[in-house]
């Protein structure tokens, strides 16, 4: 094969790679988190300092959940370049969540048994201005301990 056939076929198979994406020097440690027993617990799910690549234009910002097993999601807050997050309707006493700017959630009132997947998207304009989208996210499970009741029971007897 010649040297232009194969710089050809490098080039088809490389499109996707040479694409940047977002980037955050911090994530959360875990993408699944297993909370134990807790109430009013609080959550803070964090990535720091998330870029997007050189050429590339940030459009939105959105931290979501989805309970699991669930096909719904709802979103808690969003915002735009440069400006705060805004809360959701459902979540603007800010009683439940709390979003900040460098991408971090605080989750507030943590109930035993919440399950959901915590999603936070950054929408985003590649160099040649087609819409991307990154996407992570972050399980967080609430585990009740087992109540276990022991009780004695006596019978007596006449003789």
């Amino acid at each position: 094969m010649s040297s232009n056939l194969w710089l050809l076929i490098s080039l088809c198979f490389s499109d996707g790679i040479s694409e940047s994406e977002v980037t955050c020097q911090v994530e959360p440690e875990d993408t699944k988190i297993v909370l134990l027993d807790v109430d009013s617990d609080v959550v803070r799910l964090k990535w720091e300092t998330c870029n997007v690549g050189a050429g590339e234009t940030l459009v939105s910002v959105f931290f979501s959940r989805q309970k699991l097993g669930s096909v719904s999601q709802e979103t808690i807050a969003s915002r735009r370049p440069n400006a705060g997050f805004t809360m959701s309707d459902p979540f603007k006493d800010f009683k439940k969540y709390r979003a900040l700017l460098d991408q971090e959630l605080r989750i507030f009132n943590v109930q035993r048994n919440e399950k959901y997947v915590y999603k936070l998207t950054i929408n985003y304009d590649n160099s040649a201005g087609v819409p991307k989208s990154r996407i992570f996210q972050v399980t967080v499970v609430v585990k009740g301990k087992k109540r276990v009741f022991f009780g004695l029971i006596l019978f007596f007897s006449r003789p």
